[in-house]
């Protein structure tokens, strides 16, 4: 009879501990939902408030606009141009001849600086006669790699 009754009270108690979790995973969404809600009325709170701050603003700013004098716009009068102090526009061909022998100026100390990619680098020495291997060693790289390239250049 002992052993019924501790068995009956330890399921009694699991039966307790299942039921007091269920009941934390029901309220649980309620929570959730006041928790959402609340959050939302300081949101709003917040933008209501920033929304006063610009209209107070604006308000400043059309103040001060109203209060500076009004300019009236300065139409200029287009000048009356005396033809006989016109320039003549030179003519396309003129241009062209004056400009025929122009050449841009560089500088004969700095020479440009071509660099090879390692492609190319491969290639050429794969040209040359070298071996994969040659090639791999002389440009600090993998075999296979070197190989590769060569094979695809050669595929193509």
């Amino acid at each position: 009879m002992a052993y019924l009754l501790l068995i009956s009270f330890i399921i009694h108690a699991i039966t307790l501990v299942v039921i007091r979790q269920l009941k934390a995973k029901v309220d649980q969404p309620s929570m959730t939902k006041q928790t959402l809600d609340q959050q939302q009325k300081e949101i709003e709170e917040l933008l209501a408030v920033y929304l006063l701050e610009i209209r107070e603003e604006n308000d400043k700013l059309i103040q001060l606009i109203n209060q500076q004098p009004k300019k009236e716009p300065v139409v200029k009068q287009p000048k009356s141009v005396d033809k006989s102090q016109e320039v003549p526009m030179p003519t396309k061909l003129e241009t062209e001849a004056k400009y025929q022998d122009y050449q841009p100026f560089v500088p004969d100390d700095q020479e440009p600086v071509v660099e090879q990619s390692f492609a190319a680098q491969v290639l050429s020495l794969a040209e040359r006669g070298d071996t994969p291997e040659a090639i791999a060693k002389k440009l600090n790289r993998g075999k296979t790699e070197v190989e590769l390239l060569i094979k695809f250049h050669q595929n193509q």
